[in-house]
């Protein structure tokens, strides 16, 4: 209770807030800033007697009750006290915050853990300033032939009866009964439903597998160049990257068992090795299984595009030779549909399921139940394996034209890498082109290619270019090459 009140005259009122009716800021939210600033500032001391409602509300001209609402919120946050037949005063406890200490400029920064040290460099690059992107996005697909009429058709339907969904911890039943039968006859796992679990992107699942199968200080085996976010999320489990060279079968296996024999996981790209291309030889395949079931060890393949080879039918993926157990699948809807679906699956070993699940409840991590369901009515219906089909005969229109364009403007600047398989290519600058230089090239005319060395967790090997070339109809990547080239060779 206030033991000296004070009071001001009500003209004082008239400065201390501003009301703007046209702000998107409610009118009682104004009042109780107003307020609030006055205290803070010493304006209003303590004990100050406020007038009352009917005699601000003529002040602020607003109503009693916008008064009342933002009294109600600072008598809530302890700048205000009501009493009862006496009226609402300013609390003694509302004072100024406390200054600011001088801080020497070598303790301003924040302390941060080891996982925040290794990683503020990758969230640093996703917060630079980019140009808008005209084409080379890698990853991404062929928005301009999405059948975006039928999937709103499909999202519009499933919405009129979301009031009956009920989430599943590892997804919808009906989507992971898709999936698995689709998976069984499309790349050849042994699967069923309830091994696969429904995440928003397959480096999500991941996330979650690493947190329950890999320990702080565990080795882990890691193409080399590899998918940079990978190895990120493997260095947020602190484990011991180990690069392990790749050349034209894939993972080189008798190298990696040489550096580290008693990895713990090994995370791979068998069937289209990101980011060089080359498809992981059976001998190459049989010899991984093999290390990882004497060793106990994980093997986490990464099939992010495989669907879309183009000189021969997919590959069989990884996890179907796999007769002891020990491949994590992990696949995605990203790519073949729409970015923005954030929806991808892992399918795991039976024996695991229960340990991943157990690890995954507390993350509180799902997709959302709308967009499960239309995917799993897409697929059901048969749109799914229809549109694999379309997309793969448009983008290998699409490659070939990458392939025509690049020969006949930059002979002699860059060399293809395997291109046989996929949504990007890689582009081997030859000697004599900086890769930094001709990368600002490409981004000053708005191509969101990558530099190739950004792949590596060691000493790059070689330079050059990943571009995507889905993202293009052919005319257009004619011209964004011709244009690229007269860049680099002005």
């Amino acid at each position: 209770m206030p033991q000296q009140p004070r009071s001001l005259p009500n003209t004082f009122y008239f400065s201390l807030v501003t009301i703007d009716p046209e702000a998107d800021v409610p009118l009682y939210r104004q009042i109780c800033g107003g307020i609030r600033v006055g205290i803070e500032d010493g304006r209003l001391p303590p004990h100050t007697k406020l007038p009352s409602t009917r005699d601000l509300a003529q002040i602020w001209d607003v109503s009693r009750n916008t008064l009342r609402n933002a009294f109600d919120q600072l008598i809530a946050e302890g700048y205000l006290e009501a009493i009862v037949g006496r009226g609402t005063f300013v609390v003694e406890q509302a004072a100024p915050p406390p200054a600011a200490v001088p801080v020497a400029p070598e303790a301003r920064k924040r302390p941060i853990s080891q996982i925040g040290q290794a990683l503020e460099a990758l969230g640093r690059s996703v917060h630079q300033p980019a140009p808008p992107t005209t084409g080379f996005a890698i990853g991404s697909p062929g928005l301009d032939i999405f059948p975006y009429k039928l999937w709103n058709r499909i999202v519009n339907r499933c919405q009129r009866r979301s009031h009956q969904f009920r989430r599943s911890v590892n997804g919808l039943p009906r989507l992971r009964e898709a999936i698995a039968s689709y998976l069984t006859s499309a790349r050849g796992l042994h699967c069923v439903p309830e091994q696969i679990d429904i995440v928003p992107g397959s480096l999500v699942g991941l996330t979650i597998a690493s947190l329950a199968f890999v320990s702080p200080g565990d080795k882990v085996w890691l193409e080399e160049p590899c998918f940079i976010n990978a190895a990120g999320i493997l260095q947020f489990r602190s484990t011991e990257i180990v690069p392990v060279p790749v050349d034209a079968e894939g993972l080189d296996v008798p190298a990696a068992i040489k550096r580290a024999p008693d990895a713990r996981l090994a995370y791979v790209t068998p069937s289209h090795q990101y980011p060089l291309g080359m498809t992981m030889s059976l001998a190459r395949r049989h010899q991984l299984l093999n290390w990882a079931a004497r060793q106990g060890a994980w093997i986490v393949e990464d099939d992010y595009d495989s669907e879309f080879r183009y000189d021969g039918p997919p590959i069989t993926a990884l996890q179907g030779l796999d007769s002891h157990q020990r491949v994590i699948y992990c696949g995605t809807f990203s790519k073949v549909m729409l970015p923005t679906l954030r929806l991808g699956y892992i399918v795991l070993p039976p024996d695991l399921v229960d340990v991943y699940t157990g690890v995954k409840i507390p993350l509180s991590i799902y997709s959302p139940t709308l967009i499960q369901e239309a995917m799993a009515e897409f697929m059901l219906e048969g749109h799914f394996i229809r549109h694999i089909r379309r997309m793969r005969q448009q983008y290998q229109a699409r490659r070939d034209a990458l392939v025509t364009a690049v020969n006949h403007h930059l002979a002699g600047v860059v060399t293809l890498g395997d291109i046989s398989c996929g949504m990007h290519a890689v582009a081997y600058l030859a000697d004599g082109f900086a890769e930094a230089e001709v990368v600002n090239q490409a981004w000053q005319l708005g191509m969101a290619v990558a530099p190739l060395t950004q792949h590596y967790t060691g000493e790059p090997k070689r330079s050059g270019l990943v571009l995507g070339f889905t993202d293009l109809p052919p005319e257009a990547i004619e011209s964004h090459i011709a244009k690229l080239a007269a860049a680099i060779l002005s």
